[in-house]
């Protein structure tokens, strides 16, 4: 199975302070989603790598699997929005064959028999494809703890890529995301997120910190 993480700053700043999220993240193959990273690395490597947005890699991963009729099962989100998220791709991509489940409850205090349950829901419906919305860091250190029992080609975190799809929060214009400006735009619309820019303004300070004196802060 192939485990794909979009990591942004805030993915950068938690993997520093957890563990296990710090080694979850060592075993995918990952993608930057955040202009920040990309940002980081011209700074600190001198070098360029490519932005891959989350939602955009999503919406070619659905692409591929309607044009060769592959399976997708979708994972997590806020209650209900999974089955609509569902609903709503099944009509945009009439040949794509997709199910959903709600998952665990609170996935941070998951017990046994619901992850047994998560995982027999989606190992018979056979996915290619399995989108976790469990929010970050958990949704990949869900995947990552539960690989040996997943029968799936490629798994990925989503984040709130659900609520974007039913129409839950206000799409980020195109313009906007291009110029690294979405997590203002998301602080307009979502203020509860202004924790998470905390974040992204500690990676900021920890790149420049680096960058002047060589040394990255253990904690």
């Amino acid at each position: 199975m192939l485990h794909v993480a979009t990591v942004n700053p805030e993915f950068v700043m938690e993997a520093k302070r957890q563990e296990k999220f710090r080694n979850t993240l060592s075993k995918c193959l990952t993608v930057a989603d955040g202009h920040g990273v990309v940002w980081g690395v011209r700074i600190l490597k001198n070098a360029k790598i490519e932005r891959i947005s989350g939602v955009q890699l999503v919406k070619e991963i659905l692409q591929h699997a309607n044009l060769n009729q592959e399976k997708v099962f979708l994972l997590g989100g806020r209650p209900g929005v999974a089955e609509k998220a569902a609903e709503k791709m099944q009509q945009k991509y009439p040949h794509l064959k997709i199910a959903w489940f709600a998952g665990a409850t609170t996935v941070k205090v998951e017990k046994a028999e619901e992850a047994s349950m998560t995982i027999a829901k989606i190992n018979g419906f056979e996915p290619d494809y399995l989108l976790v919305a469990y929010g970050s860091p958990w949704q990949d250190i869900w995947i990552e703890e539960n690989r040996p029992y997943l029968r799936v080609r490629v798994a990925m975190g989503v984040g709130g890529v659900f609520d974007e799809w039913v129409g839950k929060v206000r799409l980020c214009p195109k313009w906007i995301d291009q110029i690294g400006m979405k997590w203002a735009w998301r602080v307009i619309n979502e203020p509860w997120r202004m924790g998470r820019i905390v974040k992204v303004v500690q990676f900021g300070i920890l790149v420049l910190w680096n960058y002047f004196t060589g040394i990255i802060p253990v904690k």
